[in-house]
């Protein structure tokens, strides 16, 4: 699969479109069981209804271990911000290249300010295992040849 062919698959057809959001005032702990209980990696902080950031659940574990964190913290005092996303017309080469440069396991998709979706690490496996063999090793060829 060549970098233009990648270029051409759409984050809108493999993003996730059930997305859970917590508002930053809501806690460490309500934000953590609420991810827990939805078997989802993070959550979009809204202040209102703005999307102010993203908090995964590596985010908590580190607020809480290394830092010091309370669990009754605000959440917004642990979340990504601001929020590094795309937009749902934005080609899955944009979004890996994306990832991969900000070290960021999940990616909002935003369009007009409103979140459309997420695409995670795992969605992206997901693809990579639609692949043939030739074209996984021409995806590979072509970044180990960067």
């Amino acid at each position: 699969m060549s970098n233009s062919e990648k270029s051409l698959i759409p984050i809108n057809k493999f993003m996730t479109r059930k997305i859970k959001s917590i508002q930053g005032i809501a806690s460490v702990i309500e934000a953590a069981k609420m991810m827990y209980e939805n078997h989802i990696p993070s959550l979009i902080v809204k202040e209102g209804e703005k999307i102010a950031g993203i908090v995964s659940h590596v985010d908590i574990a580190i607020a809480l271990t290394v830092y010091g964190k309370k669990p009754e913290s605000n959440i917004r005092d642990i979340m990504s911000s601001p929020v590094i996303s795309v937009k749902s017309d934005s080609s899955i080469l944009n979004a890996i290249e994306l990832m991969l440069e900000r070290k960021i396991h999940e990616l909002p998709v935003i369009d007009n300010e409103k979140i459309q979706g997420i695409i995670s690490a795992s969605d992206l496996i997901t693809l990579l295992s639609m692949l043939t063999e030739k074209q996984f090793h021409e995806v590979f060829r072509i970044h180990l040849s960067e």
